[in-house]
């Protein structure tokens, strides 16, 4: 083997074993506090934060709100447009009871267990049935992920023309 052959293996071995440990590094990064995402999702709760407030909503809380059912369509690239009966609060409902005001100008980042994350402007979450916390979908409880589900919480946004917006295993909403 001449020594241009070792060095250029040398070379590849060396690059593999510097993007093994790159992406070792981006996935503890990107991972957060897996014990919170963990209890979060089984206690089916979310974190809701504006300025240096947060506190954690629950599934009693947002019952308490009186979930309604609503229609949407569900398009995405691999399916055909699909109406799907929703069950869930309105996102701003959710923040004035929690003594959130929410502002045409203001930005709302939801965030998912599985690292997604979405944003609507608060014009979108302001405009009367359009932006939901999704309980349920089709009369079934949203499960876990764990359980092959989408929930326990999902973010509808029913006047989008996709729903690559939509958001689902929600852990966190940021109101910015």
């Amino acid at each position: 083997m001449s020594s241009a052959t070792k060095r250029g293996n040398r070379i590849v071995a060396g690059s593999i074993v510097f993007l093994l440990a790159l992406t070792g590094v981006l996935a503890y990064l990107n991972a957060g506090d897996l014990a919170l995402k963990k209890e979060l999702e089984m206690n089916a709760e979310f974190v809701l934060t504006a300025g240096e407030t947060s506190q954690r909503i629950t599934m009693s809380q947002i019952l308490a709100l009186q979930p309604v059912e609503f229609e949407a369509i569900m398009d995405t690239s691999i399916t055909d447009p699909t109406p799907v009966t929703f069950t869930g609060v309105e996102l701003s409902n959710i923040c004035a009871s929690c003594g959130i005001q929410l502002e045409p100008h203001s930005l709302v980042q939801v965030h998912a267990l599985d690292g997604y994350a979405s944003v609507v402007t608060g014009a979108e979450a302001l405009e009367p049935g359009n932006v939901y916390i999704c309980i349920a979908m089709n009369g079934e409880v949203l499960k876990p992920k764990a359980q092959g589900g989408f929930g326990p919480y999902m973010l509808v946004i029913k006047n989008v023309v996709f729903a690559q917006r939509w958001c689902k295993y929600v852990e966190e909403i940021v109101v910015r």
